[in-house]
């Protein structure tokens, strides 16, 4: 036997690859990746820990929703239509159904967006917190637009 073949082991400690992370650890909430490692890397990968700004877009986004609600349940006691046929659809049901479903729907998508925002979309050209923000402006401009209609 040769001395290049003999390995010695030096951990003290069990192997924490043996066991999943625990959602109630210290790494779920504090994790350490902001981004990749490598420079090659730093498209099309996941992170432990996002910038505050995406978080501010998100939650702006999410009050513009449920203003957005409230000014399209408004308009529609005053005579006004909803022209998305599936939330059109939900209020015919219930609203109550209708406001959890676009809460729902828009809360999931920005989760999705903001999970991928080291991700190119359309033939690698823009980065996904540009979608994000597209979002959060349309919202601007619709809510805008509902307080024009409302008189504001």
């Amino acid at each position: 036997m040769t001395s290049a073949s003999i390995v010695i082991e030096r951990r003290t400690s069990a192997d924490r690859r043996r066991s999943p992370t625990s959602p109630f650890g210290r790494m779920a909430w504090h994790g350490k990746r902001h981004g990749a490692r490598r420079t090659e890397d730093r498209v099309n990968t996941y992170v432990d820990r996002y910038e505050p700004h995406l978080f501010y877009a998100a939650i702006a986004t999410l009050l513009l929703c449920c203003a957005d609600a409230f000014f399209t349940l408004t308009l529609l006691q005053q005579g006004a239509e909803e022209i998305n046929p599936f939330m059109a659809w939900l209020l015919e049901i219930d609203i109550q159904l209708f406001l959890a479903t676009k809460f729902a729907l828009t809360a999931a998508g920005l989760v999705f967006l903001v999970a991928h925002k080291n991700f190119l979309l359309f033939n690698q050209r823009f980065r996904v917190p540009y979608v994000l923000y597209a979002f959060l402006a349309g919202y601007v401009l619709l809510v805008k637009y509902e307080l024009v209609l409302l008189g504001f």
